[in-house]
C-alpha cells in the first residue's frame, strides 16, 4: 500500500512538473543570450546564431522588461536572458529596443526534447507493463524513466527555468548509478551472482548530496551563479567516475566467473560492448574537452543520445529472449554497422561538397551518425521486415513459402504412396499452376507412377525409364535414387506457357529435398511391413504361440485396417466415377445423337462397366467382408464361393454342421475364420490347378473345426518349409498364424501331384474381444 501511494504521489508530481514545463515553453521563446559583467556594465558575449532573437554579441544590455540588468533573475542565476518580454540595449551608441514577443517560441531542441522524452517513456511504460514480472526489467524501465524525465527538462532548462535545470544536473548524474542498480539486480537473476549492494546505496548517498547543492539553485542572489557556474565540475566528474565504476563492476564479474559460466561472461563482453558505445561519446566528446579546454566539442545535447544504446540494447534483448544469444546479437549488429559507416561517410562528404557553408563540423557529424544509425536500424531489420511484408513486397514467394509449409505439414501424415498423389501432387499442381504432374517409381522389375492432373503415364513410364532429361512438355526432377529403386517427380508445362522463375526453381528444390527424405521413410515402412508380415508368417508354432500371440494380433489387426481403408478408397472414388461413367453412356443414347452401330457400342461400353463394377465390388467384398456383423459367417463365405463360383475352373462345395454355434463365436475368430477359406480359394486359384474343392466347418462338443480339401498338383511340404517361400508357403505360412493365434492345431497332408489336405480345429469356449 505504501508502494502505490508513493508511486500515485510520484505520477501526479511528475504531471504537475510537465504542465508547468509546457507552461514555460508555450510562453517563453528561447533567445540563447549569455551575458558577461564589466564592471557595471553588461554585454552578450554569445548569442545563438539560429536563434533570430534581434540580439548581438557586443549589445549592451541596459534594461530587461522595464527592470535593470543586474536585477532580473536569469541574469543574476545563470548570466543569461530568458523569460523576457522586452529588452532595451545599446549598440554602437543607440538605444535600442528589442521585442522579444516576435521570436518563434519554438525551436529545434524542443521538437528533440519531446521525441526523446515521448520514446522513453514508451519504452519505459512497456517494460513495466510487458517485463513487470523480473525485477531486472523494472530497474532498466528507471533507466528510461530518468533519461525520459531529463529529456523532459530540456525545453525548460534552456529558457532559464530552476526546475528545469535542476532536473537536468540531476538526471545527468542519476543515468549511471541507475545503470549500475540494474546491472547489479540483473546479474544475481540470471546468474545468482551477487555483487556489494552497498555500492549502489553509496551512490545514492552522493547523488542525493550532490543534487541538494543544487537546491541552492532557488536563490535570487549571486550564491546561485556560483552554483551554477561549478555544475559541470561537480556532475561531470561525478557521472564519470559511476562509469568507470559500471566498468569495474563488470571486469570483477569477469574475472571471477569466466572460467566457470561461459553465459554469464558472453554477456559481461556484451555489456562492456554497449557501456563504451553508450559513454564515450559523451564522456570524451563532451563532458572531458569542457572540462580540459573549456569548451565541448560536440554539445552534450546530442552526443547523450547515444546513452540510450545500453538500455535500449537490453530492452530488444529481453522484450526478444535473446538474452543468451547476446554475442550473436552483437556480432550481427557490429556487421550492420560496418556496412552502414562507408555509404555515411560517402554521404556526408557529397553534403560537405553541395552544401560547403552551411556544412560545418557539427552539422556533418550529426548527419553521419544519423545516417549510420538509420542504415544500421535499416540492415539489421531487414530480414524482419521483408518477413512480416512478405505478402505484400513478395506475393509469389509468400504463396509459395505457405504452400511449402502445407505440403511439408502434410508429409508429416503419408504413411504410403497412395496418399501422395491426393495430399501432395495436387497442391504442386495447384501451386505452380501446371497442366499435371506425376511421381514415378522405378524398381528393379517393375514401375509404379503416381500421376494427377492431365499427363500421358505411359510417356512418362518411359521417360523415366530412358531417363531423358529434356522433353519439350515434361520436365523431370531427381527425388531419390539408390540400389532398390530410383523415384523422379515429373511435371509438365505450365498453363501459362511460361518457363518456371528462380523462386519456383528455388521452392522445387526444397519440394524435392523434402520429398526425398519421405520417400525413403514411406519406402522403409512398406519394407520393414512386409517383413513383420513374413516374421508373423513364419513365427515358431506350438512352443511359443501364446508368447508372441500380441505381435500376430497386432499384424492382423495392421492388415485389416489396411484392406478396409482400400475398399473404401475403392468404394468412394473408382466406384462412383463408374455409376457417373454409366449414367453418361445412358444419356448420350437417351438423346440418339448417335447412329444404330453407336447404340451397340454404348450398350458393350456399359455391360463392360457393369463387369467392371461386379468384379470391383467383389474385390471389395473380399478386402472388407463387412456382412460377417450382418448375416454370419456361413452366409458370407457361401456368398463368397457364390462369387469366385462364376469365375473359377473348379468346382466348390461346401459343407456345415453346428451352425448355431458357430455363428455363437465372436467376430474376431470368425473374421479369422473367413481370412483361411479366403487363403485357401487364392491358393487353389493361383497354384494348385483342382478340378474339385471342398471345405467343411462344423463345432460340437465344445470344437470348432474347419477343413479343406482340393485333387490340385499339390507341393512337397518339407522344401516348403525349409524354404519358407516355395509355390504357396507364404499363404499357408499365414494361415498357421491364425490358426496359432486362435489356440489352435492344424494339420497340412500334401505332396506333389496328390493334392492338398488340410484340417484345423479351435477351441469353442475362448471367447475375443469384438475388433
Amino acid at each position: 500500500m505504501k508502494f502505490l501511494k508513493l508511486r500515485n504521489i510520484g505520477v501526479i508530481a511528475m504531471i504537475s512538473v510537465q504542465i508547468w514545463f509546457l507552461f514555460i515553453t508555450f510562453n517563453y521563446p528561447y533567445i540563447g543570450a549569455d551575458l558577461i559583467k564589466e564592471g557595471d556594465r553588461w554585454f552578450v558575449y554569445r548569442s545563438d546564431p539560429k536563434i533570430n532573437s534581434g540580439l548581438r554579441v557586443g549589445d549592451e544590455v541596459v534594461m530587461i522588461d522595464g527592470q535593470p540588468t543586474d536585477r532580473f533573475l536569469s541574469v543574476i542565476r545563470w548570466r543569461t536572458i530568458e523569460q523576457a518580454r522586452t529588452i532595451q540595449i545599446v549598440r554602437e551608441g543607440r538605444e535600442l529596443q528589442v521585442d522579444l514577443t516576435q521570436v518563434n517560441k519554438f525551436s529545434r531542441l524542443d521538437v528533440v526534447a519531446s521525441i526523446g522524452q515521448i520514446f522513453n517513456f514508451v519504452i519505459a511504460a512497456f517494460l513495466l507493463k510487458g517485463r513487470s514480472y523480473a525485477q531486472s526489467g523494472k530497474h532498466l524501465s528507471y533507466v528510461f524513466l530518468g533519461i525520459g524525465i531529463t529529456f523532459m527538462g530540456l525545453s525548460a532548462s534552456i529558457r532559464g527555468d530552476v526546475i528545469g535545470k535542476l532536473i537536468i544536473s540531476i538526471g545527468v548524474m542519476s543515468t549511471p548509478v541507475l545503470l549500475l542498480h540494474f546491472l547489479i539486480v540483473f546479474f544475481w537473476e540470471k546468474g545468482r551472482i551477487r555483487l556489494p549492494i552497498r555500492l549502489v546505496q553509496w551512490a545514492y548517498i552522493v547523488l542525493g548530496l550532490i543534487s541538494s547543492m543544487h537546491l541552492l539553485f532557488f536563490a535570487k542572489s549571486e550564491i546561485a551563479y556560483l552554483v551554477y557556474r561549478y555544475n559541470y565540475n561537480m556532475n561531470i566528474p561525478f557521472f564519470i567516475v559511476a562509469g568507470i565504476l559500471n566498468l569495474a563492476v563488470l571486469f570483477y564479474i569477469y574475472l571471477r566467473h569466466r572460467k566457470i559460466n561461459r553465459d554469464i561472461t558472453i554477456i559481461v563482453k556484451s555489456v562492456w560492448i554497449a557501456l563504451f558505445i553508450s559513454f564515450i561519446p559523451l564522456a570524451c566528446l563532451s563532458f572531458l574537452p569542457q572540462i580540459l579546454f573549456g569548451q565541448a566539442w560536440i554539445d552534450s545535447f546530442y552526443t547523450s543520445w547515444a546513452v540510450m544504446f545500453f538500455p535500449l540494447s537490453f530492452t530488444y534483448l529481453l522484450a526478444t529472449k535473446k538474452l543468451y544469444d547476446i554475442d550473436l546479437v552483437v556480432r550481427r549488429f557490429f556487421l550492420t554497422l560496418m556496412l552502414a559507416i562507408p555509404p555515411s561517410a560517402a554521404m556526408s562528404l557529397v553534403i560537405a561538397y553541395l552544401f560547403p557553408v552551411e556544412a560545418d563540423f557539427n552539422h556533418l557529424t550529426i548527419a553521419f551518425v544519423l545516417c549510420v544509425i538509420l542504415l544500421s536500424f535499416t540492415l539489421y531489420t531487414f530480414e524482419y521486415l521483408t518477413t512480416k511484408l512478405e505478402r505484400i513486397i513478395f506475393p509469389r514467394k509468400y504463396h509459395l513459402n505457405e504452400a511449402l509449409k502445407k505440403i511439408s505439414r502434410n508429409l508429416a501424415n503419408i504413411s504410403s504412396f497412395r496418399e501422395l498423389k491426393d495430399i501432395i501432387l495436387v497442391d504442386i499442381i495447384e501451386t505452380l499452376q501446371i497442366v499435371g504432374g506425376a511421381i514415378v517409381f522405378r524398381y528393379q522389375d517393375s514401375v509404379e507412377v503416381i500421376s494427377e492432373g492431365v499427363i500421358d503415364a505411359a510417356e512418362v513410364e518411359q521417360l523415366n525409364e530412358s531417363a531423358i532429361a529434356m522433353h519439350p512438355v515434361y520436365t523431370i526432377y531427381a527425388i531419390s535414387r539408390n540400389e532398390e529403386y530410383v523415384c523422379n517427380l515429373i511435371l509438365s508445362q505450365k498453363k501459362t506457357n511460361t518457363h518456371f522463375g528462380y523462386e519456383e526453381l528455388q521452392w522445387l528444390n526444397l519440394i524435392t529435398s523434402y520429398l526425398s527424405v519421405s520417400m525413403e521413410n514411406i519406402y522403409l515402412i512398406r519394407k520393414l511391413t512386409m517383413r513383420l508380415e513374413q516374421l508373423a508368417a513364419h513365427l515358431p508354432q506350438e512352443t511359443q504361440s501364446s508368447e508372441i500371440a500380441w505381435f500376430r494380433k497386432l499384424m492382423f489387426e495392421l492388415q485389416e485396417k489396411e484392406r478396409v481403408r482400400i475398399a473404401a478408397d475403392l468404394h468412394d472414388t473408382t466406384l462412383q466415377d463408374l455409376f457417373f461413367l454409366k449414367r453418361r453412356c445412358i444419356s448420350l443414347m437417351e438423346k440418339e445423337l448417335c447412329k444404330e452401330e453407336g447404340h451397340g457400342l454404348l450398350n458393350s461400353i456399359i455391360e463392360y462397366i457393369d463387369v467392371i463394377n461386379m468384379n470391383l465390388r467383389q474385390t471389395c467384398f473380399e478386402l472388407h467382408p463387412y456382412l460377417l456383423q450382418e448375416i454370419g459367417l456361413i452366409r458370407t463365405v457361401e456368398k463368397l464361393i457364390d462369387l469366385e463360383s462364376t469365375t473359377a475352373p473348379f468346382q466348390i462345395e461346401l459343407q456345415t454342421e453346428g451352425i448355431h454355434l458357430i455363428e455363437g463365436c465372436s467376430l474376431e475368430m470368425k473374421r479369422h475364420l473367413f481370412r483361411m477359406i479366403q487363403e485357401l480359394l487364392n491358393n487353389a486359384k493361383k497354384h494348385a490347378k483342382p478340378t474339385r474343392v471342398g471345405f467343411g466347418i462344423s463345432a460340437a462338443e465344445g470344437r470348432l473345426k474347419l477343413w479343406y480339401e482340393d485333387d490340385g498338383v499339390g507341393f512337397d511340404l518339407k522344401n516348403a518349409d525349409k524354404k519358407g517361400n516355395g509355390t504357396n508357403g507364404l499363404g499357408l505360412e499365414y494361415i498357421k498364424s491364425r490358426v496359432l493365434f486362435l489356440n489352435g492345431q492344424y494339420e497340412f497332408v500334401t505332396s506333389k501331384m496328390n493334392g492338398l489336405v488340410f484340417r484345423a480345429q479351435f477351441p469353442l469356449e475362448e471367447r475375443r474381444a469384438v475388433s
